[in-house]
């Protein structure tokens, strides 16, 4: 009765760890992504950043940085263990992903909320155009959502850890990705993130800049993402990889002209 009883309270208390983490995985995901999408339609015009120059360039060259740079490093075996020290012990591997997640959102909402707008405008789009950039703006986002969930949704939220804790399971990662849009590319999420990134009505200094930066991030970072895949996949990776375009949608292309 006695071990019954504290394996209840064990239970429920791993139970509700896991929902805490979920909770603040989720929140400040959701969070980021709204303060994300309205900061980029500005085109960086609005921010909570106020930092005179020349320090707020600094700054703001470290805001453009520590994402792209933190964000590669925890997926290395080091950085996985550094995910580690942001869990307990006993379920330090499992939550792994949404560890993961959440800091990633904390990185995009440092970001967004803290860039210091630099005022200078290079073009602002009006009727129609206005409108037909809102709408590319919003093709984006809809491709980077549908892109996300057949990668595996639980995996890019955060989720895949906190629920496997939840049900006291071990985390099942979804198969290689190779129907949807990853039939006509292998990297459907980071083109449609550039297709947002460039999309915006009014165009700043500050939005280029980020443009053109983390337009080569999500060129040649997924390369690193392809050699895990090699290694975790094998020969079945290495096929698609043959039949699939790696970044433009070329075999669309050819569809579309074709008929």
């Amino acid at each position: 009765m006695y071990l019954r009883k504290n394996y209840d309270i064990r239970n429920i208390k791993t139970k509700l760890i896991s929902i805490l983490y979920g909770a603040v995985c989720h929140i400040t995901f959701v969070i980021s992504g709204m303060c994300m999408f309205w900061v980029l339609y500005n085109g960086f015009t609005v921010s909570l950043g106020s930092i005179r120059q020349p320090l707020s360039i600094i700054i703001n060259i470290f805001l453009l940085l520590q994402f792209p740079i933190l964000h590669s490093f925890l997926l290395t075996n080091s950085g996985r263990r550094v995910l580690r020290l942001f869990a307990p012990r006993n379920y330090a591997k499992t939550l792994e992903t949404t560890v993961y997640a959440t800091i990633a959102s904390i990185q995009l909402l440092l970001l967004f909320l803290l860039w210091t707008p630099s005022g200078i405008i290079i073009y602002d789009l009006k009727y129609p155009f206005n409108i037909l950039n809102s709408l590319f703006f919003i093709l984006g986002w809809v491709l980077l959502g549908i892109s996300s969930i057949q990668a595996g949704y639980k995996v890019q939220t955060g989720s895949l850890g906190w629920t496997s804790m939840f049900l006291s399971e071990k985390p099942k990662f979804p198969p290689m990705p190779v129907n949807g849009l990853f039939k006509l590319m292998r990297q459907p999420i980071y083109f449609s993130f550039c297709i947002v990134l460039w999309t915006s009505p009014t165009m700043t200094l500050d939005l280029f800049f980020l443009a053109f930066f983390y337009s080569l991030y999500c060129y040649f970072s997924p390369l690193l993402k392809e050699k895990r895949f090699t290694k975790l996949y094998g020969e079945a990776f290495l096929e698609y990889k043959k039949n699939t375009p790696y970044f433009f949608p070329s075999q669309f292309f050819y569809f579309i002209t074709k008929k």
